[in-house]
């Protein structure tokens, strides 16, 4: 099915324009110095609205990918920009938007000059929105690395690095992959002229180099996810970050090596080929070990909520390895909620942490009043935990038992360091919940209504998303 009225387009284009106005904002003022995340929450929500919109198309149509928009670029060679979309992309597009859109409107009521968060944000959320619906290579290629530039200006000028060292680290880390990713785009339009991942998934591979070119492939997704020996780089950056929309979206590139893999991943992998994956295997499962043991022992919030990502991060990879049909149809709904879940702990945390800093005061026991923020993050971290209240449980379930019956070995690993990740939440929740006899914060430092407005609606999104994933689309 066609795209009317190029809508694949629109959604990448609408960000792209709001970071354009943003540039434009006036924010030197008290009076407006709330212009430019103003611009941008508008922009993110036009977006969702024509997200919603684009769902009720998908929804109808029966052919698995769907609003094909081709844009000729080249001739000689033939390069064309193919854009379309299915369930699974249009799911994480909406969780990116809603997770971004939440620490938009954290950082809005922060203290600083957010002209240039809010310009490089929407051109972070315009890549990342054009990589979901890439649907040739190239343009794959464009975006997957687009969308590092406004990420590394964001980690720069708002991550507040102590060593800028790890910066430059993290930079030349994701050019090699950079260069691995492209000569291996080269390598493949050279020997067969392949470009989209339905032309290379079908190719065999008994053909010349198909094997080499993709492991280039497979090289460049790994690259971004946090697996050893990959995870060094994210790791450093990550546990640093203090503010919530640089570290969501520093988050969101293992997502991108994911994607990768999902969408780049061949029809058919020979025995003798597939067999080797059960390395990839262990040093997941080890990497998993080793975070959760970390995260367990360590009493910074941020690494907790870091190590959180990274299990179900390594979790979805092997299940992606695996190559089992049953994990790929539960795939898109375990993100989409695995995303929300993430966003929305990133975002409280954060907010318990500002208040600390403004009280210079401890948070032991910073839930006994704050009643709104008390429920807010008490439900985020029931669902981070796998308590039935989001599409997360029912989804991850399927996923780890798949996952149980490859490999048992895998599988009690696996559910270990679940459980370590899982532990320290709850710790952390009973921490800030045990009722100090010196709780120096009061009501007024619960979260602002209008706040905790929208994080009602982020666990409105997660409890109708147990009930039925695709509540909201149109004529369903």
């Amino acid at each position: 099915m066609n795209s009317p009225l190029m809508m694949l387009s629109l959604i990448v284009i609408i960000p792209f324009l709001g970071m354009l106005f943003v540039l434009t904002a006036k924010d030197d003022t008290e009076n407006n110095r709330h212009n430019s995340s103003d611009v941008a929450v508008f922009s993110i929500l036009a977006n969702i609205i024509m997200i919603w919109q684009i769902f009720a198309f998908v929804k109808k149509a029966g052919t698995k990918l769907h609003l094909i928009e081709t844009i000729s670029w080249l001739k000689l060679p033939e390069i064309n920009f193919v854009l379309a979309v299915d369930n699974m992309s249009l799911l994480l597009i909406l969780a990116v938007h809603i997770i971004i859109l939440a620490g938009i409107v954290f950082v809005r009521m922060e203290d600083i000059k957010q002209k240039a968060m809010m310009a490089l944000s929407l051109l972070f959320l315009s890549m990342i929105t054009g990589l979901f619906i890439s649907n040739d290579i190239f343009s794959f290629f464009i975006f997957f690395e687009g969308m590092l530039l406004p990420l590394y200006m964001l980690i720069g000028m708002h991550g507040a690095l102590k060593k800028q060292s790890l910066l430059k680290g993290f930079f030349v880390y994701n050019f090699i992959g950079c260069i691995i990713f492209l000569f291996g785009i080269l390598w493949l339009y050279k020997s067969y002229g392949a470009f989209t991942p339905e032309q290379f998934s079908y190719l065999s591979y008994k053909k010349k180099y198909v094997v080499m070119i993709w492991a280039m492939f497979m090289s460049a997704f790994m690259f971004r996810i946090p697996i050893w020996p990959f995870h060094y780089f994210i790791a450093t950056i990550n546990t640093k970050i203090r503010n919530p929309l640089v570290f969501l979206e520093v988050s969101l590139l293992p997502l991108s090596g994911l994607y990768g893999l999902y969408r780049f991943w061949p029809n058919y992998i020979p025995l003798e080929i597939s067999q080797h994956f059960v390395w990839i295997n262990v040093i997941g499962i080890l990497t998993m070990l080793f975070i959760s043991l970390i995260g367990f022992s360590n009493s910074d919030s941020q690494y907790r909520i870091f190590a959180y990502s990274t299990i179900y991060y390594i979790m979805y990879l092997l299940g992606i390895f695996s190559q089992n049909k049953g994990i790929y149809a539960n795939l898109n709904y375990a993100l989409f909620g695995f995303l929300l879940v993430l966003g929305g702990l990133e975002v409280v945390s954060s907010y318990i942490r500002r208040q600390e800093q403004l009280f210079s005061s401890t948070s032991q026991g910073f839930l006994c009043r704050a009643h709104r923020l008390s429920l807010v993050y008490s439900f985020l971290v029931f669902s981070a935990v796998g308590f039935p209240v989001s599409s997360m449980f029912t989804n991850n379930f399927l996923i780890l038992s798949q996952l149980l019956s490859v490999n048992i070995h895998m599988g009690s690993v696996l559910v270990l360091s679940w459980m370590l990740v899982s532990v320290s939440l709850i710790i952390e929740m009973l921490r800030l919940k045990t009722d100090a006899k010196e709780c120096l914060f009061g009501k007024s430092e619960d979260l602002p209504k209008s706040y905790f407005i929208f994080m009602l609606f982020i666990i409105f999104m997660l409890l109708m998303s147990f009930i039925h994933p695709l509540w909201f689309v149109i004529n369903t």
